[in-house]
């Protein structure tokens, strides 16, 4: 482990090291304060070590902390994409759906709406609007509807901003 490794890890370490040296104090941690050099000669003075002996105690004992915390953060890892890859099929899913229940409004509206005038006009055009998200929703995978609303964003940044911060209002002016 090396030097900025292991005082990027000290805090973490200090419960560890007291268990394997049971002979440092808590004022000998504050002394060696993260300098793995300060460790190697506190651990040969007190056990009366050869330093050879001290620095190969030291690097077998960090190479034991090593292997144990990263087996943790594989640990952590693997079931990080494990609730990533339920997370995105229950998006797909939901997506799905979704797409279906505005299908659903769209046959309503197009059955219920008047067949001509300015209404019928309007109805037309939020039928065929719906359909297309509908279609869209129902085709795309999450993944996609993510790439395609960065991408939006990327586009129209302000359009976007006024949209989310008129959204939170209307969220946040919602009764309870």
């Amino acid at each position: 482990m090396n030097q900025d490794i292991f005082a990027g890890q000290w805090k973490q370490m200090r419960g560890e090291l007291k268990m394997w040296w049971g002979k440092l104090a808590d004022d000998d941690l504050d002394r060696i304060a993260g300098q793995k050099d300060q460790l190697i000669g506190l651990v040969q003075e007190k056990y009366g070590y050869a330093r050879d002996h001290a620095e190969q105690e030291v690097e077998r004992r960090f190479k034991e902390f090593s292997d144990k915390t990263d087996g943790a953060v594989a640990n952590m890892t693997a079931k990080a994409q494990e609730l990533g890859t339920a997370a995105a099929n229950k998006a797909n899913e939901a997506a799905t759906v979704v797409g279906e229940k505005i299908g659903s409004l769209a046959h309503v509206i197009r059955e219920n709406a008047p067949h001509e005038g300015a209404v019928a006009t309007a109805a037309t055009a939020v039928v065929g609007g719906l359909e297309s998200a509908s279609s869209y929703l129902r085709e795309k995978k999450f993944d996609h509807l993510a790439k395609d609303v960065t991408a939006l964003v990327r586009s129209y940044p302000v359009q976007s901003l006024l949209i989310g911060v008129g959204l939170g209002y209307l969220l946040g002016r919602r009764p309870r």
